[in-house]
């Protein structure tokens, strides 16, 4: 969804990409009469992105405008699909959703803000606008463009000397980091950072090629970028062109629809266009056809009918539903989402009820990084967000073709819709991709269990009520649902546990839903179990004799006598270093002696007794270690539960950036928190306890 305000991260008032701002710079170089230098995408290979080719006569050069034609402009006219050709990158998705972005002009506006020109007042600078992860962001080039052989290498314009395609190619690699992060992607990506909006897929033989035509032709009318492109059957088969000059594994924008009249009939069409400009489909209905025979002359002229190698063509709505496989659509307002089992008739919630709720946040490997609901212990541990569905879709007054929809759909029209988009942030670095398998599920929650953290228990013995479908390794993840009005949480994942990536989840629900995150807070209950453990009679006896025979003339064993005691009582697998018992006797109260006496040592011990058995229970594998989520569950076990920003802290700090977490690492943790604890509990002053024991804990953990 849109909005006008002037809110940071608006439309209105983008955020300063590398803190740049365009007006500034502008001013400060036509003040200066010298042209802008952008020091952070300099012109050189690290912006390029892709192996160096060593053939000299390869030699990339970066020059201005005007230095490649002496005519140049920024437009000449009016930005069209026909600007945008494709170069020497495999970036068609981005340049096919551009096309697509030219057929409104609302929209492409945002993208390319009016009013820049290479006329005086000129200072070698331009500024774009892209949707990040919401947020408009303002990113600011120079424009400086790489060309090979006095051609530009990327893309470029069919007008030769006009240049705002190739420079919004440079701003968009500039966001992404470079050239080569363009290389191979999916066009609903492009999309959703030109618009803001929520891309879906659509198969084609999903629907009638009628319905079809029509479910196209009202997307377009509702402002969607629309795309398509033929399935690739392997890697081999992607750039391969068919028989009727249609590129396999390649994106086409879908420009417009028309129908046309001949004596035959009506035939319904859509206008595609390969954003190479040129290898253009050859069948019927193609530029030189000989379909056009029947037509009326000012039938032609009404559509626009070009017989050019530009790239754009027409076909037929049967042709094309015989030959493609998906079309992609992107729209700003969630309605136009159209899944493969819904029908084209107009939505049941229109586009002013809808409320926008969004999150970002991060799966921290041992923390939040919990992997897919096979890894029981850690599913749980990963974001959970609170979705309380009040109003379902017929609350308001229904226009009477709306009711219609309604009483057909019956039941559904009962339920509550809700739009649920998950996206992975920055998975594009220089010319590496790497997307990770991400996936939401949605969990129906008992009103008696409303606001309470959600743990193991409860997601191993219920199935989710919805979900965005198998873990896919695709930037975004987006599924509509209908819900019956209650209270839920939405899980999200990655396949594998301890991924780290940010991630930024948007939700489109009905005005009056409430939609928020939940975090877990920690307990200053801690450690009960561990408050009066019971001394086993056979450690008792080994204490007394340890006393009785090498304690000094104060009566007390120091570090290493106290550590000689531990192991001699402990399992071999979880016997403690020196330093671990020094800092068990300094968590003590010995007046700084560090040396035990003997009532201090017997508790001791039975404290290290029921850590070790805590300690044993979750090391399933009998390896002498536990995993971060591990830790999690034992320190719960021992009687504190933490919240994820204090369980990094705490994994940094014992885990020494291992794995694996040996038993002595557990017994220092558990240490220090009995410790901070009991300081935090100690302290009246009332800065400590309005700052809560989570910051307490943050600040002293680190020391």
């Amino acid at each position: 969804m849109d909005t006008q305000t002037d809110a940071p991260g608006s439309i209105a008032n983008p955020i300063k990409f590398r803190d740049q701002d365009y007006a500034t710079l502008r001013d400060a170089g036509v003040k200066s009469r010298s042209l802008f230098s952008d020091p952070t995408f300099a012109p050189d290979q690290s912006s390029i992105g892709l192996p160096l080719d060593p053939d000299p006569k390869k030699e990339i050069k970066w020059l201005r405008p005007k230095e490649i034609n002496a005519n140049a402009v920024f437009v000449e006219d009016t930005m069209s699909t026909t600007d945008i050709c494709q170069g020497q990158l495999g970036d068609c998705w981005l340049l096919a959703a551009l096309s697509s972005l030219t057929m409104h002009s609302n929209l492409i506006d945002r993208v390319v803000p009016p009013n820049q020109s290479l006329a005086e007042p000129y200072a070698g600078i331009f500024h774009f606008t892209f949707w990040q992860y919401g947020e408009w962001v303002e990113v600011v080039v120079d424009d400086r463009l790489p060309v090979r052989g006095g051609r530009l290498l990327f893309s470029y314009s069919c007008t030769r000397n006009e240049f705002w395609s190739a420079l919004v190619e440079k701003a968009y690699a500039k966001l992404i980091g470079s050239y080569g992060s363009l290389k191979g992607g999916n066009i609903s990506e492009a999309m959703e950072d030109f618009t803001g909006g929520i891309a879906c897929s659509l198969s084609v033989s999903s629907r009638t090629p009628a319905v079809l035509w029509r479910a196209l032709s009202d997307a377009l009318t509702r402002g969607s970028l629309l795309s398509c492109f033929i399935q690739a059957k392997n890697t081999t088969e992607i750039g391969t062109v068919t028989a009727v000059g249609l590129v396999r594994g390649h994106a086409y924008a879908i420009t417009d629809r028309d129908t046309v009249k001949r004596s035959a009939g009506e035939t319904l069409l859509l206008r595609l266009r390969n954003p190479w400009g040129f290898v253009e489909y050859s069948g019927p209905w193609s530029d030189k056809s000989k379909d056009w025979d029947d037509v009326d002359g000012d039938e032609k002229k009404r559509i626009h009918l070009k017989n050019s190698e530009d790239g754009e063509f027409w076909i037929s709505v049967e042709d094309f539903s015989q030959l493609f496989n998906t079309v992609e659509m992107c729209s700003v307002e969630p309605d136009p989402i159209v899944d493969e089992d819904t029908s084209t008739d107009p939505p049941a919630t229109p586009a002013s009820d809808w409320t926008l709720t969004s999150y970002k946040g991060s799966w921290v490997p041992g923390s939040t990084a919990g992997g897919n609901s096979t890894n029981s212990r850690s599913y749980w541990k990963n974001p959970q967000f609170q979705l309380n569905l009040a109003e379902h879709d017929d609350d308001r007054q229904l226009t009477p073709e709306e009711k219609q929809v309604a009483d057909q759909q019956k039941g559904k029209a009962k339920q509550c819709t809700v739009l649920v988009e998950l996206l992975q942030k920055n998975r594009r670095n220089k010319a590496k991709i790497n997307f990770l398998q991400i996936a939401f599920h949605i969990y129906r929650v008992p009103s008696e269990l409303k606001g309470l953290c959600l743990d193991q228990k409860f997601f191993s013995s219920q199935q989710p009520v919805g979900s965005s479908g198998k873990y896919q390794s695709t930037r975004a993840v987006w599924k509509e649902v209908k819900l019956d009005p209650g209270n839920y949480i939405i899980i999200v994942s990655t396949n594998s546990p301890n991924q780290p990536s940010d991630f930024f989840i948007r939700i489109y629900s009905k005005t009056g839903n409430d939609l928020r995150t939940y975090s877990v807070s920690c307990s200053t209950a801690l450690l009960m179990t561990m408050s009066t453990p019971p001394v086993q009679p056979e450690d008792r006896m080994k204490i007394q004799k340890t006393f009785d025979e090498v304690a000094g003339p104060d009566g007390r064993l120091n570090a290493k006598e106290f550590m000689e005691l531990v192991n001699s009582v402990l399992e071999k697998e979880y016997q403690l270093p020196l330093e671990t018992c020094r800092q068990l006797i300094f968590g003590e109260d010995t007046g700084g002696r560090g040396c035990l006496t003997q009532e201090q040592t017997e508790p001791l011990l039975a404290s290290l007794r029921t850590l070790q058995t805590i300690f044993f229970k979750y090391d399933e594998d009998s390896s002498g270690t536990m995993s971060p989520f591990e830790l999690s569950l034992a320190l719960q076990t021992a009687g504190v539960q933490c919240d994820d920003q204090v369980m990094q802290v705490l994994w940094e700090r014992f885990g020494s950036g291992q794995p694996q977490l040996p038993f002595h690492g557990f017994v220092a943790c558990v240490t220090r928190l009995r410790k901070l604890f009991a300081l935090y509990k100690s302290e009246s002053h009332p800065d400590v306890s309005h700052g809560g024991i989570n910051a307490w804990l943050l600040k002293f953990l680190a020391v």
